[in-house]
């Protein structure tokens, strides 16, 4: 049995069944976490070493993905094109949630007399939070997905160009193979790690956390969902391609993403699900990996809100000028947000070290319900890096199919 068959046959059995445990989890770890908290705070170690182990599979598995999809593209046709087609489309929409999110938090004002009494605040955070300049071990680990990226792209080219071109490939799909099959076996533990997840977060930060940042966490909700229903939308009804028939053909897998709270749990099933549905594997396999560390709108959206929120809370005033260098930053430093729960808000604050202008004084304000707009963020990631490969991969067969009827004609 290959590859792909046993990925469907896991889908069909296994995937259905478990939207149905996964509520039954989040109902199960939100009446723990409000009856029981003090247990439910001890279940948190869990969820976060399930998503160290998460990361560590997920990480190699898109450096193989993105070495296989870069080292194939010479069989796939007008490959040149695809590639200009994908940088073009990640640059465009990037720069898009960037901005999306500037209007949203100039007009939402979410950091506008908040009420907020600063002295209450607990500004330490969490020990993963913090950057430590000049060790070297430090500097590698927080850039560890980037220079992943690099070696993954340069060792994708360079195999391209070899003779043992299709020895490697073949030896890449074994390894992806193993990989996924891993991950299927791991996947039974999910109702498990959600169960935990959600208890831990009711019990730590509970509703009333939302009360008077509520604005800021809707803002972002707001945009996120104005990105993926207007802008995707739109971008979708451009090129013919029914978006809302597609988000419902992944719901399984965005409810993945819902409740762990990372896009990269879906990263394996993506491929399988949009591959039953006629989209180019070879296409896939080159756009989605790259998605998940070019193609990140969900981040670049909660990046340019959240900062907007702390140059009104604190009453700075910005030039233009300033905003197009902290568009600038934030075009780079959400290409860091790509890893397990909690990195977008390291991100932020790679921003906010980078930008020099706005105080990171009371973070730790953010940081309490940053675990709200973690959803959020996670599944614009995710569609949007979904999407992508759908948009792309079906322009790409319609064109082929126009040029077959025209040299047929």
């Amino acid at each position: 049995m290959n590859l792909l068959q046993s990925q469907k046959t896991f889908t069909g059995r296994y995937l259905k069944n478990l939207t149905l445990y996964v509520f039954t989890a989040i109902i199960g770890g939100v009446l723990i976490g409000h009856y029981a908290p003090e247990i439910s705070i001890k279940l948190g170690v869990v969820s976060r070493y399930f998503f160290i182990i998460l990361e560590t599979i997920i990480l190699p598995i898109i450096f193989m993905a993105i070495m296989y999809g870069i080292c194939q593209l010479s069989d796939i046709k007008n490959a040149t094109r695809i590639v200009w087609q994908t940088i073009l489309y990640f640059l465009v929409i990037s720069s898009i949630a960037i901005v999306l999110g500037f209007i949203f938090g100039s007009i939402m004002q979410p950091g506008a007399d908040t009420g907020i009494n600063t002295s209450r605040i607990n500004t330490s955070l969490p020990k993963t939070f913090e950057i430590k300049d000049g060790k070297l071990s430090t500097i590698l680990y927080l850039n560890r997905h980037g220079l992943f990226l690099i070696l993954s792209i340069v060792l994708g080219i360079s195999m391209n160009l070899s003779k043992g071109r299709d020895r490697f490939l073949k030896l890449l799909d074994q390894g992806l193979g193993i990989f996924y099959t891993f991950i299927k076996y791991l996947y039974l533990v999910l109702p498990i790690i959600i169960f935990c997840n959600i208890a831990y977060g009711v019990a730590i930060y509970g509703i009333n956390t939302l009360l008077p940042l509520s604005k800021v966490v809707a803002t972002v909700y707001l945009a996120d969902i104005v990105f993926i229903f207007g802008i995707l939308g739109l971008i979708s009804y451009l090129f013919k391609f029914n978006l809302l028939k597609f988000l419902l053909n992944i719901k399984e897998e965005i409810i993945l993403v819902i409740t762990t709270s990372t896009s990269k749990t879906a990263f394996p099933l993506i491929f399988e699900k949009m591959e039953s549905e006629g989209y180019s594997r070879k296409i896939l396999r080159f756009i989605i990996p790259l998605g998940y560390n070019f193609n990140l709108a969900g981040a670049c959206i909660y990046i340019s809100v959240t900062c907007c929120f702390l140059v009104q809370f604190y009453n700075i005033s910005l030039t233009i000028n300033d905003y197009i260098w902290l568009f600038i930053i934030i075009s780079f430093t959400s290409k860091t947000a790509s890893g397990v729960p909690g990195s977008g808000f390291l991100a932020l604050i790679f921003t906010l070290n980078r930008f020099g202008k706005i105080p990171l004084t009371d973070l730790a304000l953010l940081y309490s319900v940053d675990r709200f707009m973690n959803e959020a963020r996670s599944v614009t990631n995710f569609i949007g890096i979904a999407v992508a490969g759908a948009i792309i991969s079906k322009f790409n067969q319609q064109q082929k199919k126009n040029s077959t009827m025209i040299s047929t004609d």
